[in-house]
């Protein structure tokens, strides 16, 4: 079973709380993005496709997904689930709220810390269900993420001619007007020296430093960054802006935004 829950409806954090308390068997917990470009809903992604065809007979999943529209934007139903379930650990609630969240009749079980993709993120939860399920079978270790293969021994370097030689010597044709047989040193990488350079990346503007825009100060508690970040985006609420001018409409949404962007940044912030 999977169900898809909006940060735009505005029963979001109760919903889920009710998903949570009435899942009596393996429940996962996940937050994802869904932009308005994105043409796949987000059951459909990885690795949640995969969950279902692999495990949905002992797994259901709960998907909370951010559109990153104004209206949804002052809502944080993942972490109210992680304080609620963590109200004395302020770390375990943050990695609850970030992470894949595994529950069982509505107690957590386990956080699987997001990888970065979609694979690598399959193998460890699947290495984390196999502990916690007698029905679902350990991923292949040699497919561990991360582990290192082998190396290729590299390739004889090819040996090049001077290129007077090259340049006078007819080219060579193939049979009934073919074109010319290719060796390996066709293909081979040419001579160093001899590469295009190519142009220089176009400088990307600076990003502004998101402890300024929250207004707190650098190395701030993640609880508190939260809190802070909370009652700042709170200002710029489409009902409080709702009487002024359009312009000012249009401010408090890059301002959410700016503010989002920065929250954001400290959210992937390893430190």
């Amino acid at each position: 079973m999977q169900a898809v829950l909006y940060f735009s409806d505005k029963q979001v954090r109760e919903k889920l709380f009710a998903f949570v308390d009435a899942a009596p068997g393996l429940l996962l917990v996940a937050g994802v993005r869904h932009g308005a470009a994105m043409t796949r809903p987000p059951q459909a992604r990885e690795p949640f496709a995969a969950l279902e065809d692999l495990f949905g007979d002992v797994l259901a999943q709960v998907l909370v997904a951010d559109e990153g529209t104004t209206e949804g934007m002052w809502r944080d139903p993942l972490g109210d689930l992680g304080d609620r379930l963590y109200p004395e650990d302020k770390k375990s609630a943050y990695a609850a709220s970030t992470g894949y969240l595994l529950l069982k009749g509505g107690q957590p079980l386990t956080v699987v810390r997001k990888q970065g993709g979609p694979a690598a993120d399959l193998w460890f939860l699947q290495e984390a269900l196999s502990r916690l399920s007698p029905g679902i079978p350990p991923p292949d270790p040699e497919k561990r993420p991360g582990t290192r293969r082998p190396e290729r021994a590299p390739r004889t370097p090819p040996r090049y001619g001077p290129a007077s030689a090259r340049e006078d010597s007819p080219p060579r044709s193939g049979a009934r007007g073919e074109p010319p047989p290719r060796s390996e040193s066709d293909d081979a990488t040419p001579p160093r020296g001899r590469r295009a350079v190519p142009p220089p990346a176009a400088a990307e503007p600076e990003a502004k430093d998101p402890w300024v825009v929250l207004g707190i100060a650098r190395g701030t508690p993640r609880d508190e960054a939260r809190k802070a970040f909370r009652a700042l985006i709170a200002q710029y609420h489409p009902d409080k802006v709702a009487h002024l001018a359009p312009e000012f409409h249009t401010l408090a949404e890059r301002r959410t935004r700016e503010i989002m962007a920065a929250w954001e940044a400290l959210e992937h912030d390893p430190a």
